[in-house]
């Protein structure tokens, strides 16, 4: 059972693949998947959509677990490192999982392509066109649904993406010294040279 689109507050992106669906090394099915970190503070309005999502799954399913202990649940703490490099839980912030299936397949059997998350800019508006790998470290805000499953052996929630809205988007921040005596490109584009012209 789906409880239908619902919007998270605003959060960082540690890891995940939201432009292309990467295959989940349990079931070996391509998804899309976001390991997102949102502070305890902040997480209130997903808890509560979690526990909409039980109460109806429970109203209709009286042997559905009453409680919600041996449930699986999408989130964990989330950790930081210490002064020493060594990972320690971070009391402030929890990570919460969130995936979609690349691929369902039909009552017949057969196989069908899903679409993918949708992506909106900070202002709401779609992106239509390519926008490359979405990195870690990016801020924003996901739309998802919560699924109460209840599988033989496998009972708990998840939290599907149905998009992400970037509030700043991470970019790769390499910066390299110059090599002494190396080539050097002829071709200044017209802004750099100005640039350099300033210098």
């Amino acid at each position: 059972h789906t409880v239908p689109n619902q919007v998270s507050p605003l959060g960082t992106m540690v890891f995940g693949s939201l432009v292309d669906p990467r295959e989940n090394p349990n079931s070996g099915k391509p998804e899309w998947n976001l390991g997102f970190v949102v502070s305890v503070s902040d997480a209130e309005t997903i808890f509560q959509a979690i526990e909409q999502a039980l109460e109806e799954k429970r109203s209709r399913d009286l042997r559905f677990p009453k409680g919600n202990e041996g449930l699986k649940m999408p989130y964990r703490p989330s950790e930081k490192k210490d002064e020493t490099g060594q990972k320690v839980v971070d009391p402030e912030n929890l990570l919460f999982s969130f995936k979609r299936n690349a691929q369902v397949t039909t009552k017949t059997g057969e196989i069908k392509n899903t679409t993918p998350p949708s992506l909106y800019d900070s202002a709401g508006k779609i992106v239509t066109g390519t926008i490359g790998g979405i990195r870690g470290g990016t801020t924003g805000k996901v739309v998802y649904e919560v699924y109460v499953y209840d599988r033989a052996g496998s009972k708990g929630v998840s939290l599907q993406i149905v998009g992400f809205q970037i509030a700043q988007l991470a970019k790769d921040t390499i910066e390299l010294a110059p090599i002494e005596g190396g080539w050097v490109s002829e071709e200044l584009d017209p802004i750099a040279a100005a640039l350099m012209a300033d210098a």
